[in-house]
């Protein structure tokens, strides 16, 4: 008999008196590849969605986008890959605008996952099938029904209750698709209570996962579930994660979770992890003969089929409106609105776009006239008042703005979206008035009058969902009477609105947020979204809150880089408030001389007692900073005498 290969036996030593019983196989697309299933891989999938419903070169101008702000990626089994290439836009956000650009045919817009509801299982489905036959459970990202098939055509039977679990079900579940965790809005709230429950589940009782063929970019529900177990809450748990590369086995030379987050939380809740790269078919030949199963058979080739859809060219440009405004790419929702609008005639969308598209050129002043010419009976009546109070807040005339916003949120409902944005916006005025001296006392004053953050555990709280049983109802509950897009919104609300309180404890206290992680993670909820704005937005808080004028390891040099990343990404966006609000972030006057900050003060629509507010605070510190660098020029010279 040959010997495994060094590698692999090295992986598969994880699993040493683990038996088929005892494991749960974890797949993704990967195990779909190989013919005769032949469906796509995820990278493929994204590609047929763009070039099936969206305008063409789309997809290189969201990857273009994503290279500019940093939005990265490199494989990590493949060596020697050089620059880091753009991430793919996630799939999910894509068929989502797709979906919403086609109203009236939305169940047709799941024809494009025609192949999977009709595929056919491979010799992998096969393993998987004959791991079941054998006591072992599977657990899928996947749509299609292959390992249900190939047990069913292999043992005689159907597969036992509860051995398949498709976490974000499959065309069995829902004929139609619409339940599918295809979109995302179907994905962005997270598990519901019962697949949550059954997750935990999954997790906790094997001895074993080996995961084959899965990206591990689930962030919005895997990874949240996982993150939110306690520490050593899977403690005996060995998981073997194998990444399919055409290298020869190895295990990669870097961590994993510099590609995928998902291994370092499954450690952090205590689980053994291992990764090893390579072809597919050597770890399951091992596994085979481990478990005395029937070793895989030869692979068979691919013949791929892409679904035809009739997918009309307003269809393409209303989804191609949809998904630039989904990224936050106002440059090119600029454009399409020039060339031809947004696809739809409602005024509400229309006053929302240029709305949106006023607020990032810092054109606050003539976004809050357009505001307050608006009906004020209007469907947008909510986003007319908490707009018009933010412009005000954006100029920097913080009282006004206290005012208005104060009155307005008196009129709506307690725990409504209206009053989610009018508290955010409220509070943010506060944090405002708190870091601007003149109105720093009426802000101490306010603060103790105002609502704490909620605690961990509340429903919808920030980065807690499903860690609690009493939770995970409440959130059913809601999610089913709000219904699926009022529960992303309320989420994304929720979120916003939870940074800004935790911000003003901190302020209660005189010190630092206790968790100074927390835009970080607001970063990488947007990034996995796909909103760019959203993304870059929480990244210029992170630099705020980060920032600490006596840490000596940041040079004016590191520190003028990470600012100007982040001014020409937001450029680059088409977003100049985003831009030359960077001039505002701590530590300005060691990055931006004084001409940069006059035109950033001149740029942006700010009020004049506002700018003469942003000048008190650049100029001396400016000069104090100078006079400084000189000083430490002229003892350097001394010195070399």
């Amino acid at each position: 008999m040959t010997a495994p290969d060094p590698a692999v036996a090295e992986a598969m030593a994880l699993l040493d008196g683990i038996g088929p019983e005892e494991a749960v196989l974890w797949s993704g697309a990967g195990i779909s590849v190989e013919g005769p299933t032949s469906l796509p891989s995820g990278p493929e999938l994204t590609s047929r969605v763009f070039d099936t419903f969206f305008e063409p070169g789309a997809l290189a101008r969201v990857l273009t986008y994503h290279q500019v702000v940093g939005l990265t990626t490199t494989p990590l089994c493949e060596r020697d890959t050089g620059l880091p290439a753009a991430r793919l836009p996630r799939l999910e956000t894509a068929l989502d605008a797709a979906a919403r650009a086609r109203p009236d045919a939305f169940p047709d817009t799941f024809d494009i996952l025609d192949d999977v509801r009709v595929a056919v299982p491979n010799r992998l489905h096969a393993f998987a099938a004959d791991h079941i036959a054998r006591g072992g459970r599977h657990v899928t990202a996947n749509f299609d029904t292959c390992v249900e098939r190939a047990h069913e055509a292999r043992h005689g039977r159907p597969v036992p209750p509860d051995a398949v679990h498709h976490f974000h079900l499959s065309f069995a579940d829902s004929p139609d698709g619409k339940e599918l965790g295809a979109t995302l809005s179907a994905i962005r709230t997270g598990f519901p209570a019962a697949q949550a429950t059954r997750m935990r589940d999954l997790l906790r009782s094997p001895r074993a996962v080996i995961v084959l063929g899965y990206s591990g970019s689930d962030y919005f529900d895997v990874d949240r579930l996982v993150a939110a177990l306690p520490a050593d809450d899977l403690r005996g748990l060995r998981v073997l994660w194998a990444m399919h590369s055409a290298h020869p086995p190895h295990l990669p030379d870097v961590p994993a979770e510099s590609a995928i987050p998902l291994p370092s939380l499954l450690r952090a809740a205590g689980a053994d992890v291992r990764v090893v790269c390579g072809p597919t078919d050597l770890l399951l030949a091992e596994l085979a003969r481990r478990w005395g199963l029937p070793p895989p058979d030869a692979p068979r080739p691919r013949a791929p089929a892409a679904p035809r859809l009739t997918v009309t060219d307003a269809e393409r440009h209303r989804a191609t409106f949809l998904l630039y405004r989904s990224l936050g790419l106002h440059r090119e929702v600029r454009r399409l609105l020039e060339e031809g609008g947004t696809g739809a005639d409602d005024p509400v969308e229309l006053r929302s776009v240029r709305s949106q598209l006023l607020w990032e050129a810092g054109a606050w002043s003539t976004l809050r006239r357009m505001w307050r010419r608006a009906p004020a009976d209007a469907p947008d009546r909510s986003v007319r008042a908490e707009r018009i109070g933010a412009c005000l807040w954006a100029q920097g005339r913080l009282l006004a703005a206290w005012l208005w916003l104060r009155r307005q949120r008196s009129a709506v409902a307690e725990g409504s979206d209206e009053a989610y944005a009018l508290e955010e916006t409220l509070n943010r005025v506060v944090e405002h008035m708190h870091r601007t001296p003149d109105l720093r006392p009426l802000a101490r004053r306010l603060l103790a009058r105002m609502p704490a953050a909620e605690p961990a555990g509340t429903p919808l709280a920030e980065d807690t969902q499903d860690t609690e049983e009493t939770q995970d109802t409440q959130e059913a509950q809601e999610t089913e009477a709000a219904g699926d897009d009022d529960r992303v919104r309320r989420v994304a609300a929720f979120r916003a609105l939870q940074d800004v309180r935790d911000s003003l404890d901190a302020l209660r206290r005189g010190g630092p947020r206790d968790d100074d992680t927390h835009a970080d993670r607001s970063t990488t909820w947007f990034r996995e979204s796909g909103d760019l704005q959203g993304m870059l937005s929480y990244r210029h808080r992170a630099l705020r809150d980060g920032y600490r004028a006596d840490d000596d390891a940041v040079t004016d040099e590191a520190l003028r880089e990470r600012y100007e990343q982040l001014l020409t990404a937001n450029l680059f966006l088409g977003s100049r408030a985003g831009a030359w609000r960077v001039a505002l972030l701590p530590g300005a006057h060691r990055v931006f001389a004084v001409r940069e900050y006059l035109f950033a003060l001149a740029t942006l629509q700010y009020g004049w007692w506002h700018r003469s507010r942003l000048l008190a605070w650049y100029v001396p510190r400016r000069l104090r900073h100078r006079a400084a660098g000189a000083g430490r020029r002229t003892l350097r010279g001394r010195s070399t005498r």
